[in-house]
């Protein structure tokens, strides 16, 4: 089971939780006092790839931190 802390996950993944890009998932559906439901939507409205650390999916890789393609 994945566990999901400060905006990210504490199993060892790829991406460094202290410093995650404002462009990556992680950040951008972290503060939850300034959500921008719509930009998440654009983000997400044809995804493509999931984050194999968090779970998180985006359509573009360049928005999650450890991405793995949806399709097999």
């Amino acid at each position: 089971m994945i566990d999901i802390g400060r905006g990210c996950c504490s199993t060892g993944c790829e991406c460094d939780c202290d410093d995650i890009p404002s462009h990556k998932m992680c950040q951008i559906t972290e503060d939850k006092h300034n959500f921008d439901l719509e930009r998440v939507k654009r983000l997400t409205s044809d995804p493509k790839f999931i984050c194999k650390c968090c779970g998180r999916t985006a359509n573009n890789k360049e928005n999650l931190c450890s991405p793995d393609s949806l399709k097999s």
